[in-house]
């Protein structure tokens, strides 16, 4: 009888703990404001007349001793709302690439680095701006001669190849549109999220595209048609796992050891 009391007791004394520690659990941002700022650095040119050239916040290169010159350009977001935890993808940007005839004896752009930051802000439930985080990709861009001698793949005549050298180190995951990265997780009370950045269009390219690129086989990257205003998406999602919380741990094993000690009993009185 007193046993059957103690083990009673205990649950009347455990419970109402579990309850309470469940409800002191801190809410889930559902919704979250954000701010998408990207730059070009340390690019490269190929050497001859001209020279590369940076304008609007270095968010824009061109190049070129011919009018219209090329250029690669990439737009900004800022959204108070609108990016859902667990939900599907928002707008990242617009990474472009114009691409002009030029002549030969001009430079042209060779590499760039390419860097995003990204600021969220919890608008439900509302919050203080987190720390930005960035993600950087190097880039090598060929400008091909217009002369014909295309690679395989190629749509125009003839198309610029782009291929990202530092794929290795940004965690990517194929995609239906593209390839997509993880940015390092992060944890608020009592959840861990992650934010996975896609970028559309880009593609394993092929052995002939790769090497014509001077980059290594099994590159990935992006063709551009020539005599066209080239567009390529980038996109975000974010998404979240609930964290065990300490005093939740703790009386799940403390139910685990009075289980453990109820049980030794029982064993000790046999």
């Amino acid at each position: 009888m007193k046993t059957a009391f103690k083990r009673t007791l205990l649950a009347s004394l455990v419970v109402p703990f579990a309850l309470g520690a469940q409800s002191a659990s801190a809410v889930m941002i559902t919704d979250w404001g954000y701010e998408v700022n990207s730059s070009f650095s340390d690019w490269t040119d190929t050497g001859g007349d001209g020279a590369v050239t940076a304008s609007d916040s270095d968010r824009k290169l061109s190049w070129g001793i011919s009018d219209p010159q090329s250029s690669v350009s990439i737009t900004d977001v800022n959204e108070p709302s609108g990016l859902i935890t667990n939900g599907g993808y928002v707008m990242g940007g617009t990474f472009t690439h114009t691409n002009n005839t030029l002549p030969a004896s001009g430079t042209a752009l060779a590499s760039f680095d390419l860097t995003s930051t990204l600021t969220l802000t919890p608008f439900d439930p509302a919050g203080g701006s987190l720390p930005p985080t960035s993600r950087t990709f190097e880039s090598f861009f060929n400008e091909t001669l217009n002369n014909g001698n295309c690679v395989s793949a190629s749509v125009s005549n003839c198309d610029d190849i782009f291929t990202i050298d530092n794929i290795g180190d940004l965690g990517l995951v194929e995609t239906d549109d593209g390839f997509e990265f993880a940015s390092p997780s992060f944890t608020i009370d009592d959840y861990t999220y992650t934010v996975y950045l896609e970028l559309a269009g880009l593609a394993y390219l092929g052995a002939e595209t790769c090497a014509e690129a001077g980059a290594s086989a099994g590159c990935i990257g992006l063709l551009t048609e020539e005599g066209q205003v080239n567009n390529f998406d980038t996109r975000f999602r974010i998404t979240a796992t609930e964290v065990p919380e300490p005093g939740t741990l703790a009386l799940l094993g403390l139910g685990l050891a009075g289980l453990g000690l109820s049980r030794r009993k029982k064993a000790a009185k046999a």
